[in-house]
This record gives C-alpha cells, sequence and structure tokens, in this order.
C-alpha cells in the first residue's frame, strides 16, 4: 500500500465536552477517537494537533534494528 493510498484518520468532535489542551490551554474541537472518563472524573492529559506534533519523537530510520 502506498502512502498516498492509506485513508485519512476518522476525527471525532469532541468541541462539547469541553477539552482543553494540557501543554497550551486551547480548547480541543476534534480528536482520532473519543475520549473515557478516568475515574478522577477527568479525561486526563489531551493535547491540541499542534502540541502533539512537538510531543512525537520524530523517526529515524537510521537507528532501527540496532
Amino acid at each position: 500500500m502506498d502512502f498516498q493510498d492509506k485513508p485519512k484518520r476518522q476525527m471525532n468532535d469532541v468541541s462539547d465536552l469541553g477539552i482543553t489542551c494540557s501543554e497550551c490551554n486551547n480548547s480541543i474541537k476534534e480528536l482520532p477517537f473519543v475520549p473515557n472518563k478516568r475515574q478522577d472524573g477527568t479525561f486526563g492529559n489531551l493535547y491540541c494537533y499542534e502540541c502533539n506534533k512537538k510531543r512525537k519523537p520524530r523517526f529515524s530510520g537510521s537507528k532501527f534494528g540496532r
């Protein structure tokens, strides 16, 4: 399967849940999953698209398999 053939991820509208990013406190309107409340009544740490992108380690193929 070619990268261009990969289907887009389904995004879920979560704007009615009042979720804010744990990093920048911006409102989160969409997520690729529907979050569940934890036992403490929160959704835990959730990040907006931009902050999540910054948190992901960049994959470097040079170290794979070593």
